[in-house]
């Protein structure tokens, strides 16, 4: 009996030595336990290295934890405290909260900045288009906008459009330039700074991944892929006749392989002729059933002139043979000579552009301009006075109205332009925009213009 309490004296023992050992560490607030895995109650044959083993410890750190127990052969029902490892504390990621952009709608102050080449060859058409945009700037102004106006001589390099990175800092909206070869460099710059670019001539250049950059005028291939679309709701059942000018014009060959292609791919046939045949190669390619829609290959005054000559040769001898002439932007320079020409066979010009001078508030805009610059308004085509106002205006007071909404609003922008009208598009790329405005000036048979859009 003794002998039976004597051994259960020994573990019990180290019991109460252990919990004696572990009060003063919960009163001293040490967190000892969490440092405590399990008692280990050593059975017949274990070994320190045997026990160690068995729960992922070292010998040496289960002995530390246990000092009080000799360092020989282990007894039977010795209790052994097993050290837990201490686990690697959990770093919480710390996610720096950024502050939500601030969506404007809005913009009630406006820095507009204006790149061109004021001292080149065209200095004349370039001052009239800062002119334009002068103009449209105070109109802006009496709507409440505060504009400010920053204008730079662009030269002709793409080293000196990039000497003005600075200068161009913090602007919301660049106009120009109207160099190619310095486009790239200043839509790069826009882009880094998030300034919206408008390059009011076409540049016959790609750019892509530029979300901010508005192409203002679009590039000969998009106007004629628009004018075609149209056509097909102009002119049904038609007999469609290319003449060949033998003259190497670009603009006139896109257009009328455009065409010719949109033509024949639905079941159609596109007749041809050569510019200078006689009146029997005419009466070959024409219809005297149909209506005939004429497009020659050639944008020149020269070619126009001889189109012309044979059209009326053509009717002298058929007379109720209908025919309707498809022509270019640059024909509308010769209005003023050509007008009876126009109205007789019933002439189509496609143009993203369209100044007429008789319409009232043309000849307001050109009595303001005077007065402001105390010369007149340019005869050149189109007028750049007009294109700057109407450019100008349609992006100051869109972006001043829409602030940063105004990529996602600008197509509901109401319009009244004296010239240029503006219908931008994602490019095909998803970047950039080009305007794809068209409109057909028809000079009717019974003498009117009208447009269509």
């Amino acid at each position: 009996m003794i002998y039976e309490l004597f051994r259960t004296f020994v573990p019990m023992k180290r019991v109460l030595i252990l919990i004696a050992c572990m009060c003063p560490l919960f009163l001293s607030g040490q967190n000892l336990l969490s440092t405590l895995k399990n008692i280990h109650t050593v059975s017949k044959g274990e070994t320190w290295e045997s026990v160690a083993s068995d729960y992922g410890i070292t010998v040496d750190e289960l002995r530390a934890a246990n000092p009080d127990v000799k360092r020989n052969k282990l007894k039977k029902r010795t209790l052994l405290i097993i050290p837990q490892k201490p686990q690697p504390q959990k770093v919480e990621e710390v996610v720096v909260q950024q502050p939500e952009k601030v969506i404007r709608t809005a913009l009630p102050h406006l820095r507009v900045g204006v790149l061109l080449p004021f001292s080149d060859n065209n200095k004349a058409k370039m001052t009239e288009l800062y002119r334009g945009l002068l103009m449209a700037a105070d109109s802006v102004r009496r709507n409440g906008t505060d504009i400010d106006i920053y204008a730079w001589d662009s030269g002709s390099t793409a080293q000196q459009a990039e000497q003005l990175r600075q200068e161009i800092s913090g602007l919301d909206i660049l106009f120009g330039p109207a160099v190619a070869t310095q486009i790239p460099a200043v839509a790069e710059i826009c882009r880094e700074q998030g300034i919206r670019l408008v390059l009011p001539f076409a540049s016959g250049q790609v750019l892509q991944d530029y979300p901010l950059v508005y192409n203002a005028t679009a590039p000969g291939a998009v106007v004629f892929e628009e004018a075609v679309r149209k056509m097909k709701g102009i002119f049904s059942n038609c007999n469609y006749v290319v003449v060949n000018s033998d003259t190497p014009d670009n603009q006139g060959r896109v257009m009328c392989e455009t065409l010719s292609n949109s033509v024949r791919e639905h079941a159609g046939n596109v007749g041809s002729v050569a510019l200078e045949a006689d009146v029997s190669a005419y009466e070959s390619a024409f219809s005297l059933s149909r209506n005939n829609c004429i497009a020659i290959d050639d944008v020149s005054t020269r070619s126009l002139n001889i189109l012309l000559a044979r059209l009326k040769d053509f009717r002298h001898q058929h007379a109720d043979c209908r025919i309707s002439l498809i022509g270019y932007p640059d024909w509308q320079t010769t209005t003023q000579t050509l007008l009876k020409d126009f109205f007789t066979f019933d002439t189509y010009i496609i143009s993203p552009y369209y100044y007429n001078v008789l319409d009232e508030s043309v000849k307001r805009f050109q009595r303001t301009y005077e007065d402001a610059f105390h010369v007149p308004v340019a005869q050149d085509c189109p007028r750049y006075a007009a294109l700057g106002f109407d450019l100008g205006f349609y992006f100051m007071s869109g972006i001043s109205k829409q602030g940063d909404t105004f990529e996602q609003m600008q197509g509901t922008l109401p319009q009244n332009p004296y010239q240029n009208r503006y219908m931008f598009e994602r490019t095909p790329s998803g970047m950039s925009f080009t305007n794809r405005f068209v409109q057909f000036i028809h000079f009717t048979p019974e003498e009117k213009i009208e447009i269509i859009r």
